[in-house]
């Protein structure tokens, strides 16, 4: 038997359990209790031996695989044991560096922003993503690409400033 289940990215990445209601060929209905396992992915299968309905002629019960779906996430992108991230920073950030917050499914980590960095690159936070199904404590990669967010509503000193800045450094330079 298969059944499908649907979690969400943040059960994916702990672990759950679901009590699943499961009406046999006589009509009776039981209560199942299925574990899924922390780093379970769109598509994994999960057994629940002896769980699913009785074998023909009076024999013993087959499995129950539960087929597992997980939601898409607002922030996260996951890609195998992987996740992916845009990851929003000032203007001011992305050309004098500094430290920015990143969100993990565990909780916040802070990541370094050399100076000059380019809108687009990706920086890995290894060991951030989701834990591996087979490998316990085994963690893939969290990928966090710069999305610079651009000033709005200039105050005239700073439109000034970026006048003067446009001066110094003409358009087709880098």
């Amino acid at each position: 038997m298969e059944q499908p289940i649907e979690v969400s990215l943040e059960e994916a990445f702990h672990g759950t359990t679901r009590v699943l209601q499961m009406t046999d060929a006589s009509g009776s209905v039981r209560r199942l209790e299925a574990k899924i396992p922390a780093g379970v992915q769109d598509g994994s299968r999960v057994r629940l031996a002896g769980q699913g309905m009785p074998g023909t002629g009076g024999g013993q019960p087959g499995d129950l695989y539960l087929s597992v779906h997980v939601y898409p996430h607002h922030l996260f992108e996951q890609r195998g044991d992987d996740l992916h991230l845009k990851l929003t920073i000032p203007l001011t950030t992305a050309i004098l560096g500094g430290e920015v917050e990143v969100p993990t499914l565990n909780g916040r980590v802070m990541l370094r922003i050399p100076p000059e960095t380019q809108n687009g690159k990706s920086f890995r936070l290894r060991g951030k993503g989701m834990p591996k199904l087979q490998e316990p404590h085994q963690y893939g990669d969290l990928y966090a690409e710069v999305k610079v967010i651009l000033p709005e509503r200039l105050s005239e000193r700073e439109r000034k400033l970026f006048e003067e800045f446009a001066r110094l450094r003409p358009a087709s330079g880098r």
